[in-house]
């Protein structure tokens, strides 16, 4: 799921252990204005009339009571228990590297005549060889292509290979380690910031009730009182985790918003399972190459060659992909933000001031960096304000929220509009983020927060 600034922190297993990416992912054809696609799938999937829904009066629970069983939209399949799964990854890569090791031994102990022969042999058997491995990979593509799945909401086709009986059993794994975490820190449903957060919630949920998984959901609300911990993220079963770190940090109501409808956006765009399948995929794909490496090359270099592979396919293909699927949650959730009429244009704010703290190496990330999504969002902003309009939401507050100082703690973050052009490039009402003087997003200033320029 998605972890907000705490990189680090306690959620960092969830990642490594549960969630790591192995898929790559095409978002050129999403678009924010994506209304169209999920009424078309509510025609297609569901009927108001008849939906079960969720969320009524009292409708969030104490996140003590256990998860019942979810309400499931696709057909299930039949799946290896998800504690198998995580324990077989790690183990197949240690057997890959065992065998590839094993067969360099066996090699080398054959006498040079024997070599010889096996080498005469496997030449005269190239045909069967080559149509063996030709059979392997069709066997591969077809498993890859039997489970390509479109989303609902986005159109986009994805990988899924894991059931929804399994999605839900290792959400309950990482459901039971956070409440086991955090126990001690659960602030009571009278707390002030547990109302706030339910009431955000279910505004958000209510004013986007044409979406069957929003309503079919049994949502439950947790606010641990951990101030240093700026995350929130919500699991497959309903349960939003919401620290006080991060609550802290959203000024409103609409700032918050925007954080919860990223989160929910990950549940209903079906991350978790996307990037489990994904994982899954590619320890099946990996597993030549990795005898390959351990059987050819002598250890130290083998042993070089392996981290850098591992190294490479996380920073070109990994990392990138958890990026990609964050800004996919970004769209749809400033979407939801719009049609639950909150202020759009907060969002922008929240993350100029995230910026502030921000890792500079976003290539290094599994999220996008601040400055990165607080430019996506802005150039995404007209569409929302206008699918806001569409809703029959009141007028927004004539001040644009983006044009005034924002606080960080021990950081000065001002959302500048510079009325009398940039000196640079000329361009007139440059909307900047910075920490000094006002700054052209043309300079290309590691100073410089958000980069967009609003004539």
């Amino acid at each position: 799921m998605f972890r907000v600034l705490n990189r680090n922190g306690m959620f960092g297993n969830y990642q490594r252990f549960v969630l790591p990416v192995r898929s790559v992912c095409n978002l050129s054809g999403i678009k924010l204005s994506c209304g169209v696609r999920i009424d078309r799938c509510v025609t297609k999937r569901a009927s108001l009339n008849n939906a079960n829904v969720a969320l009524q009066s009292g409708g969030f629970r104490d996140a003590s009571e256990l998860q019942r069983k979810l309400f499931h939209v696709t057909a299930s399949r039949q799946a290896l228990p998800p504690l198998v799964i995580v324990i077989l990854r790690p183990l197949s890569r240690i057997a890959a590297v065992l065998f590839g090791r094993r067969l360099r031994k066996w090699w080398r102990a054959l006498p040079p005549e024997k070599k010889q022969d096996l080498i005469l042999r496997l030449k005269k058997r190239k045909m069967t060889l080559l149509a063996s491995g030709a059979v392997v990979s069709a066997g591969v593509l077809w498993y890859y292509l039997s489970h390509l799945e479109k989303d609902p909401i986005t159109g986009r086709t994805r990988f899924i290979a894991i059931s929804p009986e399994q999605l839900l059993q290792i959400a309950q794994i990482e459901l039971a380690m956070q409440m086991e975490l955090h126990k001690d820190n659960f602030l009571p449903p009278a707390h002030p910031a547990y109302e706030r957060v339910v009431n955000v919630a279910n505004r958000l949920i209510k004013s986007n009730k044409e979406i069957p998984h929003l309503q079919h959901t049994k949502w439950r609300v947790t606010v641990v009182n951990e101030p240093t911990i700026t995350n929130a993220f919500v699991l497959p079963t309903g349960h939003i985790f919401v620290f006080t770190g991060i609550l802290n940090m959203c000024t409103n109501d609409d700032q918050l918003c925007a954080i919860l409808s990223h989160e929910i956006s990950h549940v209903l765009l079906s991350h978790m399972a996307e990037q489990f399948s994904s994982l899954h995929l590619m320890d099946i794909l990996v597993m030549v190459p990795l005898v390959f490496i351990w059987a050819v090359l002598p250890q130290v270099a083998a042993l070089i060659t392996h981290w850098l592979s591992g190294f490479f396919s996380e920073v070109l293909f990994r990392l990138p992909y958890s990026r990609a699927l964050e800004v996919e949650a970004d769209l749809i959730g400033l979407q939801l933000t719009a049609k639950a009429c909150y202020d759009v244009r907060e969002a922008s704010v929240f993350w100029a001031k995230m910026s502030a703290t921000d890792s500079p190496l976003e290539w290094l990330s599994t999220h996008p960096s601040s400055e990165t999504r607080q430019l996506i969002l802005d150039t995404l902003m007209p569409t929302a304000i206008q699918l806001r309009d569409q809703c029959k939401c009141p007028s927004l507050p004539l001040v644009d929220p983006r044009t005034l100082r924002v606080t960080v703690p021990n950081k000065s973050v001002l959302v500048y509009k510079n009325t009398e052009g940039c000196g640079v490039c000329g361009v007139l009402n440059a909307v900047l983020v910075f920490h000094g003087a006002p700054l052209c997003k043309k300079l290309g200033s590691e100073k410089m927060l958000m980069g967009h320029c609003e004539t």
